[in-house]
């Protein structure tokens, strides 16, 4: 079976994507922790749209944009790697899901809270298992 991956110059789109869209919406937190203000108080004056749905649709697709980005070296090897860290990755979700419901039954979260953390758990899985096994 062919996989049809995005080149690899995604990457690099969708990293810059992902800082500015990721960071934005987090700096006034981050000024207002820092200098000690009181959650709600605004010192900065960030427009409404870096909060907005959108936004936070453009941050997801960019993280999808960079673990489906094709490596420089893109071989068989690689595929299985991936492939291995996609099912390492969907059963650590389930398990903790479980654990999750088995410990509080009316647990509410957004589902983009966990596509969030499948991506990230994804790329950091991806690049661990790629260090260990190349080298």
């Amino acid at each position: 079976m062919k996989y049809q991956f995005l080149p690899h110059y995604f990457k690099y789109i969708g990293l810059t994507l992902f800082l500015v869209t990721g960071l934005l919406p987090n700096i006034e937190s981050f000024v207002d922790g820092f200098s000690g203000n009181l959650y709600g108080t605004r010192s900065l004056s960030i427009p409404e749209i870096f909060h907005s749905q959108a936004f936070h649709l453009t941050t997801y697709l960019s993280i999808l944009m960079y673990a489906l980005a094709k490596d420089k070296i893109f071989d068989e090897f690689m595929l299985q790697i991936r492939l291995e860290t996609m099912y390492i990755v969907f059963f650590v979700t389930l398990i903790v899901l479980v654990i999750i419901l088995l410990i509080n039954e009316e647990w509410k979260m957004s589902p983009s809270y966990f596509f969030e953390a499948q991506i990230v758990l994804f790329l950091v899985i991806n690049k661990i298992r790629k260090q260990i096994l190349i080298s």
